[in-house]
């Protein structure tokens, strides 16, 4: 049983064997050459044997305010072997070229004219009805076209408007970079100051203070949140020390400090001596917010069109702890969680830790802002990262890997009216003086994303909002 398909190519095959095959109406052209110029009258009807012909199509305007003329040159289409050209003007005797036929490599035609008479008329039809399915080829043709000229319009209309938020938010970047750089210089070298002299000052105090506030100054734990809650009830237990304490050695990490806590001693030092814990960790917090502040000035200046600082084997789970010690303070008061993979299992990739942070503590404080300006009960975030594997759908199914990390709240979601314009430049929600809004943190996110070629997902609900952030994983640890 043949197909209509296939019933439709063996009738244009007929067509083809039967006008454009005989030798002395099959022409050469040379490249560059003109078919027919816009406007020429041309009786004749081609097929394309071999080569491709290139559409240039002439539009003249006049400008009656200053009696100016503009001209401008448009390429309508490109036409390649078994493509029709002068379907239009032939079939309604028109006989006129609607634009230049351009030779665009050295070319093989085929052709009938207004003179050629129809073969089989009794059999097939007029000549007319016999091109039928040329005709309905040509408009299938044309409609392709069509089709993909309106998807090049939108891209570049897309990557205009992106191109004009960036230069928008470049010039705005200079200002904010002048103002902040100076002071950000004196916040470092202060910072380091304070670092020297009490160093100095608390080696010679008091062990228990010294030990203290040197593992404060190490960080974050490596422990979830929930493990850290875990193993502080049960210090507070076994140890029967206060609540506080027991947060503060939950926190800590290292094999000294875990000798330390069988040392009655230090325990007992342990209550008074908190607070050498908390100025480390206060101090630690500082020179990873200025060191932030500092990239974040040049990762705004990237919305002007600048160069990153990336590198090789760049961990994305790492960057999240980082993200969540510089938003703590903001995080206090709500139940935070966050699911990492092991390191060692997380594939390195090409980046700038400074951009990836930046990434998610603008979500993190977005998800913190919303749920304190809606007052949500019980308010909770959770942040998830994992490795997910693709496959892709064309013939060699390729498999590569894609970093997803999501930040979820509970609360009372994004209406779908503003789903798109929150990442739009100078658009913010946040009010009742919560924090202080540019409008720039979502669409700065976006810029980022989009130049690891990456994806932002959002799903909003009253309840549950969750952006995701997929980074895919190439070759070259990221490289494109």
């Amino acid at each position: 049983m043949i197909t209509k398909q296939a019933d439709f190519q063996l009738k244009l095959k007929r067509i083809n064997l039967a006008y454009f095959s005989e030798p002395d109406r099959i022409i050469t052209v040379k490249k560059g050459d003109a078919i027919v110029r816009q406007g020429e009258i041309n009786k004749r009807l081609y097929l394309i044997l071999s080569g491709s012909v290139i559409a240039n199509r002439h539009v003249v305007k006049e400008d009656p305010e200053t009696a100016s003329t503009s001209h401008k040159i448009y390429k309508a289409f490109t036409a390649g072997p078994g493509d029709y050209l002068g379907v239009q003007s032939f079939f309604s005797e028109w006989f006129r070229s609607s634009s230049d036929l351009i030779a665009e490599t050295d070319l093989e035609l085929a052709y009938i004219d207004d003179a050629t008479p129809a073969i089989e008329p009794e059999k097939y039809g007029t000549l007319l009805e016999q091109f039928v399915p040329a005709i309905i080829h040509e408009l299938s043709a044309r409609n392709t076209r069509v089709f993909d000229r309106t998807a090049e319009k939108e891209e570049a209309l897309r990557m205009l408007h992106r191109s004009e938020m960036a230069a928008t938010l470049g010039q705005l970047s200079a200002g904010i970079a002048h103002e902040l750089n100076n002071a950000l210089g004196v916040l470092s070298r202060r910072t380091d100051f304070v670092l020297e002299f009490l160093e100095k000052l608390l080696q010679g105090c008091n062990p228990a203070q010294y030990t203290l506030y040197a593992n404060g100054l190490e960080g974050e734990s490596s422990l979830s949140s929930s493990e850290q809650r875990k193993l502080a009830r049960q210090y507070e237990r076994e140890l029967g020390i206060s609540q506080d304490a027991a947060k503060v050695l939950a926190q800590m990490q290292g094999e000294k400090i875990a000798k330390e806590l069988k040392d009655s001693a230090f325990l007992k030092q342990l209550e008074g001596n908190i607070p050498y814990w908390e100025l480390g960790h206060d101090l630690h917090d500082m020179k990873l917010a200025v060191r932030h502040a500092t990239g974040i000035v040049r990762s705004v200046r990237l919305l002007g069109g600048g160069n990153s600082r990336r590198e090789d084997g760049v961990n994305v789970a790492d960057s999240i702890v980082e993200a969540v010690a510089l938003v703590k303070s903001n995080l206090r008061g709500l139940h935070f969680d966050i699911s990492l993979p092991e390191s060692q299992t997380v594939p390195l990739i090409y980046a700038d830790t400074t951009e990836l942070v930046q990434i998610w503590v603008n979500l993190l404080q977005n998800a913190s802002d919303a749920l304190k300006i809606a007052g949500t009960p019980d308010p909770a975030i959770f942040v998830d990262c994992h490795v997910e594997k693709v496959t892709t759908n064309d013939q060699t199914s390729h498999t590569t890997k894609e970093i997803h990390v999501s930040v979820t709240d509970n609360g009372p979601g994004v209406p779908n009216e503003l789903k798109e314009k929150i990442f739009r430049p100078n658009f913010t929600t946040k009010k009742k003086g919560l924090s202080f809004g540019l409008g720039l943190g979502l669409t700065i996110v976006r810029r980022i994303v989009d130049s690891y070629n990456g994806r932002i997902r959002l799903d909003s609900q009253p309840g549950k909002t969750t952006f995701t952030i997929i980074i895919p994983i190439t070759t070259n640890h990221g490289k494109n």
